[in-house]
């Protein structure tokens, strides 16, 4: 990476993340730069160990496979966090920017034929069967993600995964980008101190505090954490613990009722390119329950189970 970076201005702090990350120098402007930079990169070196030469060793091929998006990854988590928590008009235009060629690379790699038949040479040396542990777990957990993420699919279906791939990372971000402006934009200001019974002098400072900071006289509550949790864990007057609570759980629906039904478009037609009947069975394939069904008949038993007590109880 060093003389890939090396022409780039040093002091863009996502091309040299290190512990403690800093989160605070990141900038907008260094978003889209700096995740080009180093997708540029991180493509360099994927197709330097697809160009491996036999025999293939495990540290010659697995672990730099292991490695080889190492900078991308961090410098792509930082901004998908930044832009999560503190964003700002410039940031979510930057990281919107960057997402897809981010997501278009990520999806490239196990659609490179070239790495995939050099990982399915490797797979089938003697040194490969002969891995025990960890290593042997890595093995199979990396083959198996190539064939999950399209590796084995032919060239149509390869372009049109990719494609799938980058829709969903674009609209599943503008739906937590609602969701986000939704949980921001509700307030709610209680001003008589009545009607604060049950909540700790804790909540009730911090709400205080709220209003204050908004010009605002009594307490403010809202949709962030602890306010939200605060309200509904303590407050004894259940007509605001409902309105807190309805409003929690329908945040940005309407900004989000166009999305969601393509998002679950788009996931089945992933699935099904993928040989899988639908989206549950593709996301539970690795999982304990294996099969949708299997999920949705241990929820079924569970409620069968419990809902004579939580009815008691209640």
């Amino acid at each position: 990476y060093i003389g890939i970076l090396s022409n780039v201005n040093e002091r863009n702090p996502l091309l040299a993340l290190e512990a403690p990350l800093p989160f605070d120098q990141v900038r907008p402007e260094h978003a889209g730069p700096g995740i080009e930079t180093l997708i540029g990169a991180a493509r360099t070196r994927i197709e330097e160990i697809a160009a491996t030469p036999a025999p293939r060793t495990f540290d010659s091929f697995m672990r730099a496979l292991d490695t080889a998006t190492e900078p991308l990854d961090r410098a792509v988590g930082v901004v998908r966090h930044l832009e999560a928590v503190v964003t700002s008009p410039e940031l979510r235009s930057a990281w919107n920017e960057a997402q897809p060629k981010a997501i278009a690379f990520y999806s490239s790699i196990p659609l490179n034929e070239g790495l995939w038949n050099a990982l399915q040479d490797y797979a089938a040396t003697e040194e490969a069967a002969s891995l025990t542990g960890v290593r042997q777990r890595f093995l199979t957990k990396t083959v198996d993600s190539f064939k999950r993420h399209g590796a084995a699919l032919d060239a149509d279906g390869k372009k049109k995964l990719q494609e799938i791939d980058i829709e969903l990372g674009q609209i599943t971000t503008k739906f937590a980008q609602n969701v986000l402006d939704a949980t921001t934009a509700w307030e709610y200001v209680i001003e008589d101190e009545a009607k604060l019974a049950g909540l700790p002098e804790s909540a009730r400072e911090a709400a205080k505090a709220s209003a204050e900071a908004k010009g605002k006289s009594g307490w403010r509550f809202t949709l962030q954490q602890p306010s939200y949790l605060a309200v509904m864990t303590y407050l004894d007057d259940a007509q605001v613990r409902e309105m807190a609570w309805r409003a929690y759980n329908t945040r940005a629906a309407k900004e989000n009722a166009e999305i969601i039904p393509r998002i679950l478009e788009l996931r089945r037609a992933k699935s099904q390119l993928l040989g899988y009947a639908d989206f549950a069975d593709y996301a539970l394939a690795e999982r304990m329950a294996k099969k949708g069904a299997a999920a949705q008949a241990f929820v079924r038993d569970l409620t069968e189970k419990t809902e004579p007590f939580f009815r008691k109880e209640n």
